[in-house]
């Protein structure tokens, strides 16, 4: 996810959206950080497809966050 190649970076990062977005995703709180830390690089990346992908990523973590939390 931090590679030059923005093709990779965006691979990397629409796998992990892919993943979220399973019935049953569960997250290591401590991957969650550091993937989230990665992430928030990414939110200023060059490439506007990768830094939207970022934008979905947060979106779904918020989500998953909120129904662990709360229900």
């Amino acid at each position: 996810m931090t590679g030059k190649d923005k093709d990779y970076r965006y691979m990397a990062t629409s796998d992990l959206l892919n993943e979220l977005n399973k019935e049953g995703f569960k997250i290591d709180v401590h991957i969650e950080a550091k993937l989230s830390n990665i992430v928030i690089q990414q939110l200023d990346d060059a490439a506007g497809d990768v830094s939207g992908l970022a934008v979905k990523w947060f979106v779904l973590i918020l989500i998953h966050y909120v129904v662990f939390v709360f229900i």
